[in-house]
């Protein structure tokens, strides 16, 4: 790992597509939508089937559909919603973080009687495609305090920012636990390359990301050692869902799919080594 793609990882540099003044621009015109604001719920005992983009999203495709059988929620984030509807299975929710304009292109979709839970810092173009649906707004806050101290006073600081991570796919843990769900079967979330591909689907903008070379050591268990290939922003989620476990792993159960990066962390219990 150079150390210029060690320095982007360790500050968060990773996340940041768009300059705060945009993301405050956009924030400040979705908020007074008057849309429904994500809150907290009390405790259910349903379980998610959370849908990540992640290139293994292909082979567990039959476990999602025996989970989605089952009766488990199913919840996509970005593209991997085009990717259930196109493969059949119907979500019951999706969850967009990203700000970029030609991201609104995740929810072009629409499923009948499905919830969308938009982050305000999304482009108005995205709120605006789903001008007839069931919008819920959540706040991600990226651009910092400010951002929240303008949110909080719009809204009389009745506010719970869901803050922690840099990806939609931890936002959104985070999200739907603040939403009551506690039991998580997640496909798709692998923050590593699979041979040539980045995600389950055609995503572009990704064909250039960066790759490092990170292992996986378990104490004591020198068979199970094994190296991923990853991009910046792989390696900061990866950083991003161990800090959730550590802080937050006693209110929820995850079950990871696939055999991708974090399934294996989840599986080992070991911790990532930057070489």
């Amino acid at each position: 790992m150079n150390a210029e793609a060690l320095r982007k990882i360790e500050f968060g540099e990773t996340n940041c597509n768009l300059p705060d003044d945009v993301i405050m621009e956009q924030t400040a015109f979705n908020i007074r939508r008057q849309l429904t604001q994500a809150s907290p719920h009390h405790v259910n005992h349903e379980t998610v089937a959370l849908v990540c983009g992640g290139p293994s999203l292909n082979q567990t495709k039959h476990e999602l559909v025996r989970a989605s059988w089952k009766g488990e929620k199913v919840v996509a984030v970005n593209g991997a919603y085009r990717w259930c509807i196109e493969h059949n299975i119907r979500p019951s929710a999706m969850i967009m973080l990203d700000a970029r304009e030609f991201n609104a292109r995740f929810v072009e979709w629409d499923v009948p009687d499905c919830r969308y839970l938009l982050a305000s810092q999304c482009h108005p173009r995205a709120f605006d495609l789903c001008a007839d649906r069931s919008v819920h707004i959540w706040h991600a806050c990226s651009a910092g305090d400010p951002e929240l101290e303008m949110i909080s006073k719009y809204y009389f600081k009745r506010v719970v920012p869901v803050t922690m991570g840099t990806t939609v796919a931890i936002r959104a843990i985070s999200l739907l636990r603040m939403l009551g769900f506690r039991s998580f079967d997640i496909f798709g979330l692998d923050s590593c390359w699979t041979d040539t591909e980045h995600h389950a689907y055609e995503q572009k903008e990704n064909d250039r990301d960066g790759r490092i070379e990170v292992w996986l050591r378990p104490e004591d268990h020198p068979e199970l050692n094994r190296k991923f290939i990853c991009a910046p922003w792989m390696v900061k989620q990866a950083y991003d869902i161990q800090e959730l476990i550590r802080e937050k792993g006693n209110e929820f159960r995850l079950s990871v799919r696939g055999d991708g990066l974090i399934a294996h962390i989840m599986r080992t219990g070991a911790l990532l080594q930057r070489e």
